[in-house]
C-alpha cells in the first residue's frame, strides 16, 4: 500500500474575524489570511518544527502514528502502524523515501512521486500560508457543496507539485477541507474536533476520505502536540536500510526457477508457511499479495478492509495479514505482510487458478534477471553479480514500488514504468496522451478491453507509433493503448505509461533494485512486429466452463459478426470451451490475418454458429 504521509491533525479553527489592514488582497489571498490570522496569526510565523503522536483507525484496524515536520524548509517524515500493516516516509527537500513493513527503504525519484511528495509537504507545513517562504500559486475557485454546507475554494499549486484545493468555511474562516485534483484516485482530507495547542487552534482529528467513498476513512486522532526548536537534519533523512534478510539454499549465490508465461504474465510456483507449492503471478513491481479465497484455504486471516486501485475504475477493497514465511526455489522470506483481496474475477479472466502475486519482496533484495525466451527468473546475490556484458545499463527511479525509465516515444520524452504485471504493450496515461495530442497523431478510435486488475476491468483506444526508445534500446512499432478509464492508474499526473509484458517479452530483463539499473537484450521475440488480438473478443471463463464474452472491440470481427457481451462461447472448431485453455485462445486469436474459426455461440436469442475471420485491430 502507498499511502502519502497524512497532514494529520494540521487544520484550522477561526478565533474571530481579523481585518487585514493592508493592500486589497484578491479573493484566494483574502481567504488564506483570515483563515491564518484567525487560528494563531502571527504564532504561525514562530513555528518551526511540529512533532506529533497520535491513533490512526480504518476498515476495522487500528493503529499509531508519529510525524515531523519542519514548517521553514519543507522537510518532514513519519511513520505508522495499523493493524499488521507499517511503514513510514519522508522529504529532505530533495528525495522522496519510503520503508514498508520489513523497513526495507526506497529512495522514490521519479516525477509522480517527487510531485506528491511536495504536495504533502506543503499540506503538512500549511505553506500556502507562507507565500513569501515558499514559490507556488493560490487562485479563488469559487464556491463548493458538500454535505448541505457551502464553502469557497483556493486552489493551491505548489512549485513542482499538482495542484490540491483548500476549502474554508465562510462562517468560521476554518479550513475544512482540502481535495486533491489530480491522480488515480484523489483523496479528500477532512478537520474536525479543534483544540489550542502552542498559541495555535487547530483540528485534532483528520479524516483522509478516497474521492467520495467513506467505506475507506482512515481516521487520524492527535494525541499530543509539540512546537520545537530546528532538528537535527538526520531526522528526515531515510533509516538506515536493514540487514539483507533473504534466505538463500546453502553454498548458492545464484538460484533459478522456471516459469510460465501465460497471458504475458510470469506464473511461478511458491510455498507459503511450508505448504504445497501454488501459482502466483510474479509481479515485478507488486508487494506480496493472498487471493481471499485462497488465503482462508491456507489458514492465513485477513484483517480489515482498505482502498487499493491500479489500472480501472474501481477501487478494491483489501485486508493483510503477516504470513510467517514464503518460499520461491530455494529463496525464503520470513515474517511477510500480505495484502488479500478478491481474486475472483482476475482468476476468472486469467483462466488460471492462481492464489495471488510475488515480486517486490524478492526483487528487491536480488538482482533479478528475466529471461522471458528462456522462461527463467534468476536471482543472484547483489555481492555476486556480474552485469550483462552485452547490454547498456539504463538508470531508473522509484515511483512506489514500481521501476520507472526516462524513455521518448517518436521523439516525446516522458517518464515510462516497467510492469512484468501488466499483460500489454504500452499504456498511455490520460494526461500525458491529453498534453500531447496523442490521440489523434495516432488516430485511435477503436475501443477495446486490454487488461484487468485490482481496479476491475481497463479499456483503452488503440494506436500504434513508429518507435519508442529506452536508453540505447529502440521499440519498433509498438502498440499503444489510451486508457478511457476515468479512475485509477491511467489518471497518473505525471508518467507518460507502462510498458508490459508485452513488450518486456521481447528483452532478457536484468532488474538491479539496489543500484537502480535495468538492462534489456533484445530476444529473438524483438525482431517479431508486436500484434494485438485479431478477434476482438475479450473473454473470460464462466463458472460452468463455458467462454464467456465480456467485452467485444468495436469495430472488430467479432461485433461484425454480431457477437455481444454476455453471449457465451460453447465450442470453438468443434472442441468443447470447457477443454480450451483461455490463454491458448487468446494466443489463437493473435493468429494470421484471415484465419478462420468456428465458433459455437450462445446468446439472448439463443445458440448459433459463427465464422470468425481475424483481421488487425490497429
Amino acid at each position: 500500500m502507498k499511502s502519502a504521509p497524512h497532514r494529520v491533525c494540521v487544520a484550522l479553527l477561526a478565533l474571530a474575524p481579523s481585518v487585514i489592514a493592508a493592500a486589497p488582497l484578491d479573493r484566494a489571498d483574502l481567504l488564506i489570511a483570515e483563515a491564518k490570522a484567525a487560528s494563531g496569526g502571527a504564532v504561525w510565523d514562530r513555528v518551526v518544527t511540529w512533532h506529533e503522536t497520535g491513533r490512526l483507525s480504518g476498515g476495522g484496524l487500528t493503529g499509531t502514528y508519529e510525524s515531523w515536520t519542519d514548517l521553514k524548509s519543507l522537510d518532514n517524515s513519519g511513520s505508522f502502524e495499523l493493524g499488521p500493516i507499517s511503514g513510514g516516509q519522508g522529504w529532505d527537500g530533495k528525495e522522496a523515501w519510503t520503508f514498508d513493513s520489513s523497513r526495507e527503504v526506497r529512495i522514490e525519484t521519479s516525477s509522480e512521486a517527487a510531485a506528491q511528495a511536495i504536495q504533502d509537504a506543503w499540506r503538512s507545513a500549511y505553506a500556502f500560508f507562507f507565500p513569501q517562504r515558499f514559490h507556488g500559486t493560490r487562485r479563488y475557485a469559487g464556491t463548493r457543496q458538500a454535505e448541505g454546507k457551502k464553502f469557497e475554494a483556493v486552489t493551491v499549486t505548489p512549485s513542482g507539485a499538482d495542484p490540491f484545493e483548500v476549502w474554508f468555511d465562510p462562517t468560521t474562516h476554518r479550513i475544512a477541507r482540502e481535495v486533491q485534483i489530480t491522480g488515480g484516485h484523489p483523496h479528500t482530507f477532512l478537520f474536525a474536533k479543534y483544540s489550542p495547542v502552542g498559541g495555535l487552534v487547530v483540528p485534532f482529528q483528520t479524516t483522509d476520505r478516497v474521492g467520495s467513498n467513506a467505506r475507506f476513512d482512515v481516521v487520524t486522532t492527535v494525541a499530543a502536540i509539540e512546537l520545537l526548536d530546528t532538528q537535527p537534519a538526520s531526522r528526515y533523512t531515510p533509516p538506515p536500510p536493514p540487514a539483507n534478510s533473504l534466505e538463500w539454499p546453502d553454498g548458492q549465490s545464484s538460484v533459478s526457477v522456471p516459469f510460465r508465461l501465460l497471458n504475458n504474465h510470469i506464473y511461478v510456483n511458491a510455498s507459503i508457511n511450508g505448504g504445497a507449492p501454488a501459482a502466483f503471478i510474479f509481479d515485478t513491481g507488486a508487494i506480496a499479495v493472498l487471493d481471499n479465497t485462497g488465503a482462508k484455504r491456507i489458514g492465513i486471516d485477513m484483517r480489515g478492509a482498505l482502498a487499493g486501485g491500479g489500472f480501472g475504475d474501481q477501487i478494491a477493497a483489501f485486508g493483510a495479514a503477516r504470513v510467517q514465511s514464503v518460499s520461491l526455489g530455494g529463496l525464503a522470506l520470513r515474517d511477510q505482510v500480505f495484502i488479500g483481496f478478491d481474486e475472483t474475477a482476475l482468476i476468472a479472466v486469467e483462466g488460471i487458478d492462481s492464489i495471488g502475486l510475488l515480486g517486490y519482496e524478492f526483487a528487491k533484495r536480488a538482482v533479478l534477471k528475466i529471461d522471458y525466451a528462456q522462461r527463467l527468473l534468476t536471482f543472484t546475490r547483489p555481492g555476486a553479480f556480474l552485469p550483462p556484458t552485452n547490454a547498456q545499463a539504463i538508470p531508473f527511479q522509484f515511483d512506489a514500488h514500481v521501476p520507472v525509465v526516462t524513455g521518448a516515444l517518436d521523439g516525446i520524452t516522458g517518464e515510462f514504468e516497467l510492469d512484468t504485471g501488466s499483460r500489454g504493450a504500452l499504456s498511455v496515461m490520460a494526461p500525458f496522451a491529453a498534453q500531447h495530442g496523442l490521440e489523434a497523431k495516432y488516430h485511435a478510435v477503436r475501443v477495446a478491453t486490454v487488461g484487468y486488475g485490482m481496479g476491475g476491468p481497463s479499456r483503452a483506444r488503440l494506436g500504434r507509433a513508429d518507435t519508442l526508445t529506452l536508453g540505447g534500446v529502440t521499440i519498433e512499432a509498438p502498440i499503444l493503448e489510451f486508457a478511457v478509464d476515468k479512475a485509477g492508474a491511467a489518471q497518473a499526473a505525471r508518467t507518460a505509461g507502462n510498458i508490459g509484458g508485452d513488450i518486456l517479452k521481447r528483452f532478457t530483463v536484468t532488474l538491479d533494485y539496489t543500484h537502480r539499473q535495468v538492462w534489456l537484450e533484445p530476444n529473438p521475440a524483438s525482431r517479431e512486429r508486436e500484434v494485438f488480438d485479431r478477434s476482438g473478443l475479450w473473454i473470460v471463463r464462466a463458472a460452468d466452463g463455458a467462454i464467456s464474452i465480456s467485452d467485444v472491440t468495436s469495430g472488430s470481427p467479432a461485433a461484425a459478426d454480431g457477437l455481444a457481451a454476455g453471449d457465451q462461447i460453447l465450442s470453438v472448431d468443434d472442441t468443447r470451451a470447457e477443454d480450451i485453455a483461455l490463454y491458448d485462445l487468446r494466443e489463437r486469436f493473435k493468429g494470421p490475418i484471415g484465419k478462420q474459426f468456428k465458433l459455437h455461440v450462445r446468446g439472448k436469442d439463443g445458440e448459433r454458429d459463427v465464422i470468425l475471420a481475424l483481421a488487425d485491430q490497429v
